[in-house]
């Protein structure tokens, strides 16, 4: 099994429980993030965050590219990154194995984001049944795959600049800097908890303002209007 990076901070035991009882219904080991809670950030952490970041989100985006770090400590090819509030589909892991197994074809250097359920997509994930991957840019950070070389691209990339936006939106930059492809998964296998309505949101304001049975409700629409109903149009059409 690759090695798995759990984004959080330490006073989210909700969210803890939640990854801990995923973890023991899907059978993987993975480690958690600590380093990098917003209170805990010093002048060393905070001289690397450039720009008017707030401090949870400053966090999350170290965070993020702390795992990276670890990860390059291993001698793994391929790490997976969650953050604590992501929600895996049933076949996920079987899924996973597949996506593995295409990655072999890839040339060094990219970023496969597996999550998105609720996203709108274009018609390219909709040319076939089966799972296979589409370039695009990655659009939130609940789930995704690195390569070492990538990670090692990006880790020079820090030793010279600085970050100034959210994880995703600092990823999407750094890797158009660096010339590294990301990709998404034709059907996606997971998605974020704070966007179910399942936990709270410090770093979406928007979101924060709505009550959890809105959040379900809107997530469940979405999913239906960008994913559902166009990919049964599409299937239809081949027929």
């Amino acid at each position: 099994m690759i090695p798995i990076y759990v984004i959080s901070v330490k006073s989210f035991t909700e969210r803890h429980k939640h990854i801990e009882q995923m973890a023991e219904r899907f059978g993987f080991l993975f480690e958690y993030v600590w380093q990098y809670d917003a209170d805990e950030l010093d002048e060393a952490d905070l001289s690397r965050v450039g720009g008017s970041l707030a401090p949870k989100s400053a966090s999350n985006v170290l965070k993020h590219l702390h795992a990276q770090k670890l990860f390059l400590k291993t001698s793994n090819d391929i790490a997976l990154v969650l953050e604590d509030d992501v929600v895996l589909f049933a076949s996920f892991f079987d899924e996973l194995n597949h996506i593995l197994d295409m990655t072999k074809r890839l040339p060094p250097g990219w970023l496969i984001f597996l999550g998105g359920a609720d996203n709108k997509l274009d018609s390219r994930f909709f040319d076939s049944d089966g799972q296979y991957l589409v370039e695009k840019p990655l659009t939130t950070a609940e789930a995704y795959l690195v390569d070492k070389h990538g990670c090692e691209l990006r880790t020079r990339w820090l030793d010279i600049n600085s970050v100034d936006r959210q994880a995703d939106h600092q990823l999407k930059l750094m890797d158009q800097d660096l010339g590294l492809k990301h990709y998404c998964v034709s059907k996606p296998l997971a998605t974020q908890g704070s966007i179910t309505g399942l936990f709270g949101t410090s770093l979406d304001s928007s979101r924060a303002k709505h009550s959890p049975f809105f959040l379900q409700a809107k997530y469940r629409y979405n999913r239906l209007r960008r994913q559902v109903i166009p990919r049964f149009f599409s299937r239809l059409l081949k027929w």
